[in-house]
């Protein structure tokens, strides 16, 4: 009875698999009939925890809810619709968290563009919010045109409509500034 079951099983299989063989066949021919939109991406991804290694050395984590590829364009590009979370991790192994509501990344350039509600907070306790930032990977380069304000771990508050600075925020050139500065006597 044993032996008829497993063959009756075994049949079973055979069959589903050469129907779903035949299936695929079937399906890959009628979909050479589709048209796919041009402003379609080409792969889409959902709550993704991606790090990035240099060397061995795990120098970021990138959390996002979707990521939508376009790089099939002639301009490539990678969009963050539902924002991000970067955790930049520097050759000591602080941690600076780069937050916002959407981002979008163009592979030909390095260049990030982050809008919404763009957080900063450094390893050095240096927090930035802006209502725009981008980066340029290739340079190690943040700047923005819009107005932003900065919170300095000595106390210092800078608030102004825009900067361009290295990406550890020891080089800032801010312009048309208005803040508090501590001062010592």
């Amino acid at each position: 009875m044993q032996n008829k079951n497993y063959h009756i099983l075994l049949n079973f299989v055979t069959a589903f698999a050469v129907t779903l063989f035949f299936s695929c066949q079937s399906n890959v021919s009628n979909t050479q009939g589709y048209l796919i939109s041009e402003e379609a991406p080409i792969a889409e991804a959902f709550n993704v925890n991606l790090k990035y290694t240099d060397s061995g050395r795990l120098t970021a984590v990138l959390k996002t809810k979707k990521v939508l590829d376009f790089t099939n364009k002639s301009f490539g590009y990678h969009e963050f619709p539902e924002g991000i979370v970067l955790d930049v991790i520097d050759k000591e192994g602080k941690v600076s968290i780069i937050k916002s509501d959407y981002a979008i990344s163009y592979q030909d350039t390095g260049l990030i563009d982050m809008r919404g509600n763009v957080d900063i907070k450094t390893a050095d306790s240096t927090h930035l919010q802006a209502k725009q930032l981008y980066w340029d990977q290739n340079i190690n380069w943040v700047f923005t045109d819009q107005p932003y304000k900065s919170y300095l771990p000595d106390g210092t508050i800078n608030e102004a409509d825009g900067f361009d600075a290295n990406q550890d925020f020891t080089i800032l050139n801010s312009r048309i500034n208005d803040g508090v500065m501590f001062i010592d006597e």
